[in-house]
């Protein structure tokens, strides 16, 4: 289904999230796969996949551009869901020590628990990108509050983990998407919440409509681009409608 149409991928308990709208917004489909090899051999023909996951990771004492500027757009209330990527040398590590250590001695900080908890997502996904130049081409790291943000007028009011959090991005969803709901239903009956949680849902979502809206011509922080030492992109994507968003009456029927 996904052939040449838009993937939002979001890491979950059971691994990775993948929603997939076709280019018409005609047909959807929705999986979780347990290592992002499986995720792109599914959807490799998809035109674009936005990925909630840092791709091209931090070189030295330079944390990424890309955090900080995303940071500032997610002012007031949401700067703090952006974590800051680690050095690479911390794919290595065994153990949070070992990780912390060496991202003090590359970087001259500290590694956050939260950030550790990412690495082995953050590694597999390294892999992929290092090994398949058409797979490095074709995702773009990218984050949800971001594009909750600039498609409906501002940060969000609610943590997406409250009730409310979750009753208000899904009611923005509605309005661009006509599967949301149903998406959703039908995530909620596959999968546990061991394997799959409902903000998870959301987020891959928000990916997946932004790409769609976008056809593929995103912004990004820094505008002018950055890459690692491997060449990996350091940017952050999204897409702001010209002129209004949604929440101001932008809609999309499907």
């Amino acid at each position: 289904m996904s052939r040449r149409g838009y993937v939002g991928v979001d890491g979950c308990p059971g691994g990775w999230l993948a929603v997939a709208l076709s280019e018409d917004g005609q047909s959807w489909a929705a999986d979780v796969y347990e290592h992002p090899h499986r995720l792109w051999e599914a959807h490799r023909g998809a035109k674009l996949l936005l990925i909630d996951m840092p791709i091209g990771l931090a070189d030295g004492r330079e944390p990424r551009a890309c955090d900080a500027l995303a940071r500032e757009l997610l002012k007031p209330g949401r700067a703090s869901s952006i974590f800051a990527a680690p050095v690479r040398e911390v794919l290595g590590a065994s153990g949070y020590a070992e990780a912390n250590a060496l991202q003090r001695e590359v970087s001259g900080r500290g590694l956050s628990r939260q950030s550790w908890g990412l690495v082995p997502k953050i590694r597999r996904l390294d892999e992929l990108l290092q090994q398949d130049m058409e797979a490095r081409r074709r995702f773009r790291e990218s984050h949800p509050e971001l594009c909750f943000a600039q498609l409906f007028g501002g940060p969000m009011r609610h943590g997406k983990k409250t009730p409310e959090g979750f009753a208000e991005r899904l009611a923005h969803l509605r309005r661009v998407c006509a599967h949301a709901d149903a998406i959703v239903a039908e995530l909620l009956t596959r999968y546990m919440r061991k394997t799959l949680v409902r903000d998870d849902m959301l987020d891959a979502l928000v990916l997946a409509v932004t790409g769609r809206f976008s056809g593929g011509v995103l912004r990004e922080v820094p505008a002018e681009g950055d890459a690692d030492r491997t060449g990996l992109r350091r940017t952050i994507s999204f897409y702001k409608p010209e002129g209004r968003t949604f929440a101001a009456g932008l809609q999309e029927h499907v």
